[in-house]
Order: structure tokens, then sequence, then C-alpha cells
């Protein structure tokens, strides 16, 4: 029986892997044009669904489903990580939208609907909050730009409005100030209530983050001195909302969120009263969310069981904003 010489063994194996190698590449082509196909079907589908808060509805659905895992894993009771209050930053970034610097100082009030039918006997009580009017004057702008000097100086957040974008059209904006019975409250108010301040990260959805030193209120402990009317069995309100003072800007949350321990009404910022620039009178800081759901110049506070509509929901944005 004749023997192959070691040319004709290399030559086949050669050929043997001439041939799987075609094979392979014939597969993997195969499957190259299965996959574009499938995309391209998929991706038409994607763009004939619907929109909601200009996401489409496949990917708003995915956003639900990484926030509520992420709920699960991560949890809604972990605290922030706090930091010594000198290692804040002194000078903070000037950023936020609804912010109106010629508002008289004077004229602020917080407004707060919603409320256990027993603060009717409450002095501040009153039976239709939108009767309440706040006062702008262009006299107020330059005090408000001198009390803001030394903020700015600070670089700016290049967050703009996204109104050029347009509003997504199944939306139905609400009244911000519809007619309601509640509370007129004022910066003496909240000061009465035990003051709590802290350092932690604050950061920005554009990408940059700051340690700021808040002081302020615990939203439990304001809720604790200003109830809400609870439904069957003691149940509070599911959602919170709130809006600044000329209902340019509103932002709503879940009732968990807010009775967390590090949520604030904040009137103070790096051991100072609140300057305009930053929000004042009254802003909130929430450690677990982004910026953006850090209302600021907040003026009513609206506790409800419908989930409220916010500003950046019509921009495609995550409602919960957690981080």
């Amino acid at each position: 029986m004749a023997t192959k010489s070691p040319h004709d063994t290399v030559e086949t194996q050669n050929s043997i892997v001439v041939t799987e190698a075609t094979r392979r590449a014939r597969r993997s082509f195969l499957a190259a044009g299965v996959a574009a196909v499938a995309g391209g079907i998929g991706f038409a589908a994607l763009m004939k669904s619907r929109t909601i808060g200009m996401l489409r509805l496949p990917l708003r659905k995915a956003e639900e489903v990484n926030r509520v895992l992420a709920e699960d894993v991560i949890g809604e009771e972990r605290l922030a990580k706090t930091y010594p209050l000198h290692k804040a930053v002194k000078r903070a970034r000037v950023n936020g939208l609804g912010l109106r610097r010629d508002m008289d100082p004077e004229s602020w009030r917080l407004q707060v609907a919603g409320l256990s039918s027993a603060v009717s006997s409450h002095p501040k009580f009153v039976h239709n909050l939108s009767e309440w009017k706040y006062c702008y004057s262009p006299e107020f702008v330059a005090r408000t730009l001198e009390l803001d000097d030394e903020s700015a100086q600070q670089p700016a957040s290049t967050m703009k409005d996204d109104s050029s974008k347009g509003e997504d059209p199944l939306i139905e904006v609400p009244d911000r100030f519809p007619p309601a019975p509640g509370l007129l409250l004022t910066m003496g108010d909240l000061k009465a209530l035990p003051f709590v301040e802290y350092a932690t990260e604050f950061k920005c959805i554009e990408g940059w983050s700051d340690i700021m030193h808040f002081g302020g209120v615990r939203f439990r402990d304001f809720m604790e001195a200003f109830p809400p009317e609870r439904g069957p069995g003691g149940a509070l309100p599911k959602y919170v909302a709130m809006t600044t003072a000329d209902g340019s800007y509103f932002s709503a949350f879940e009732m968990t969120a807010m009775v967390h321990p590090q949520t604030l009404l904040c009137y103070e910022m790096s051991g100072e009263a609140l300057r305009p620039a930053h929000g004042a009178p009254l802003r909130l800081s929430m450690p677990l969310k982004y910026g953006y759901k850090q209302i600021k110049q907040i003026a009513r506070i609206t506790y409800t069981n419908e989930r409220p509509y916010e500003y950046w929901e019509r921009f495609g944005y995550d409602w919960h904003g957690g981080l």
C-alpha cells in the first residue's frame, strides 16, 4: 500500500482548511444578511410606533424596565454618600430653568395644596391658592444680579430649554396653578422646622458633578407639619408635584422619593442664604436624582394620587431621573 508524501498531506490539510473557511464564511454571510434584514424590519417597526414623551414606545418601555430593575437591585432607601462640609465647592455652577430674576422676594409664598382637611383651621389657610399673585418688576433684576455677582464667576451650565424641539402632541399640559384650597406659607414657617444640612455630590445629566453643601428642612418633617389628605387605611398620596412661581418649570416625584431622609427643601447653600441664581428662596435637593429633577424657586407643592406631568418629560427625559 502506497503511503502519502508530506507534500500530499499538506495539500490535503490546505484543502480541508479552505473548505471549512468557505463554509464558515458562507454561514457568517448568511447570518449577517438575516441580522441586517431583521434589523431593518425592527427599525422600520420602531419608527412606526407611537411616541411617548418624544421617545418611541419600545424605547420608553425599555427605559421603564431599566428603572424597575435598578430600583429592585439598588432600592429607594439607600443613602447617598456624604462628605465633610468643607469639601463642598464654595461657588457652585449656575444652572437651571424657570428662574425669574425680576420677582419681588417679598411677594413669595409657598403654596401647599392637597392637604388634610384638618389644616383648614391653620392661620395661613386660604380657600383659593390661585388668587395669590407673585409680583414682578425690572427694579428687582439689578438687586438679584448684585446678590449673584460671586456665583456669576463660576462656569454656567449649558443646559437649555428644549422648547424648539416641540412638545409631544399626545400630552395635554395641565394648568400649573389650578384653584385649590391650601396654605400660603412664608420662609419663617419653614425655618421653624428642624434644620438639616449635608454635603453630597450633585450630578448633572450633562456629565459634570460637584460636591455641594445644602441646608434646609427634610421634606418628611415638612409633610409631618403640613400633612396631606390620606386615602383609605391612612395611605399617603402617591405623588408630589412642584412648580416655579411663574409656572414655567415643574417637576413631580413619587412619594417614596420625597420621604427619603436626604430629600431637602433648601433655603441655604454653602452655609449662606440661597442666592437667586441658585433658586432662592427655596429649591429641592435630592442626592439620588439628577439635577434636572431638583427644581428651584419652588412656589407650589401639591400632594396628589395622579402622576403629574413634568417639564422634561415632553422632551423624552426619564420621569424618575434616578442615578
